[in-house]
């Protein structure tokens, strides 16, 4: 569903990011016009954007007409008025540096009418010091995209001090049409949550390596065979309340420390997760009965998967 005002988008930068983002947004019907410096990029991320609406297709994502049509809607450029004219919204996903990324926005500052809402792809500058150089920072947001961005559900929207709260709604709400799955973050945070999660693993990461306790294959076969496999399904919270927050809890007095806050509180009200009917989340009638399948059926579909590639 198109969000009500935007019919045109102008995707600035369109390399690992942009191309998907702009396939987004064309497969959901907007038009789409693309940034690049230099026409061979421009050009890549066409055969880019071809290559995944027909493997969308082939898996039955969508039809062939759907991806003809969205092909059709995307629009190359080297030339970026010619890709900010006329477009309600524009998506920038240039290279990760501040200098670089307030160069762009002064332009489109210049380029885009006020009503134009401005957002950044970044994943850990914040939005606050690069609408510092626009007239208008109050239309200048993060739509934070998570790679590969056509086919990972998520993106985190978030505002800078003055960006104004009812273009964050707008931007959630117009993404939530395009079936994403949105969090809004009103804290403004370097590396926002997704990337904050992921540096926090990637530090024991690159300490288990250094220390010699494990090779980088040992670490991704933990991860891709074991809890970040399950974790697709269930998250953080939701796992806790499927194990039981009473089993956490007495873990942590068998260890002689006091267990977490929020999980004691919650053990001591009888609230134990899935069991009791209330964790974290409240889990009514059979909903905690069909999680446990859907894990399940998805966890025996993955074995199958690399039984069949003969991964195990």
């Amino acid at each position: 569903m198109k969000e009500a005002g935007i019919e045109r988008v102008a995707v600035i930068g369109a390399g690992l990011m942009g191309f998907g983002v702009a396939v987004e947004f064309a497969r959901f019907g907007y038009q789409v016009s693309i940034y690049n410096t230099r026409e061979e990029t421009s050009q890549q991320a066409m055969r880019q954007a071809r290559e995944t609406l027909d493997l969308m297709a082939e898996t039955e994502l969508i039809t062939g007409e759907e991806a003809d049509a969205a092909y059709g809607r995307i629009h190359p450029t080297t030339d970026i008025a010619e890709a900010a004219s006329g477009a309600d919204f524009v998506h920038e996903s240039v290279l990760e540096v501040l200098d670089i990324k307030k160069e762009v926005f002064a332009r489109l500052d210049e380029l885009c009418p006020p009503s134009v809402i401005l957002a950044t792809n970044t994943s850990g500058l914040r939005v606050t010091d690069i609408a510092t150089v626009t007239k208008h920072p109050e239309r200048v947001l993060v739509t934070h995209y998570f790679q590969p961005p056509h086919f990972v559900p998520l993106v985190e929207v978030a505002g800078g001090e003055k960006t104004d709260r009812a273009l964050v709604e707008k931007a959630a709400r117009m993404l939530r049409g395009m079936r994403k799955k949105v969090v809004v973050i009103d804290v403004e945070l370097p590396g926002f949550v997704g990337n904050r999660l992921q540096g926090a693993i990637a530090r024991e990461v690159r300490s288990l390596v250094d220390q010699g306790v494990c090779t980088p294959e040992m670490i991704d076969d933990v991860i891709s065979f074991g809890f970040g496999r399950r974790m697709a399904y269930t998250g953080y919270f939701k796992r806790m309340d499927l194990i039981g927050l009473d089993f956490g809890y007495r873990a942590s007095q068998g260890r002689g420390v006091p267990a977490w806050g929020p999980v004691a509180e919650r053990v001591e009200r009888g609230e134990l997760g899935m069991k009791s009917g209330k964790g974290f989340y409240e889990w009514p009638g059979d909903t905690a009965k069909k999680l446990h399948r859907r894990l399940n059926t998805e966890l025996i579909r993955l074995m199958k998967q690399d039984m069949e590639a003969g991964l195990i």
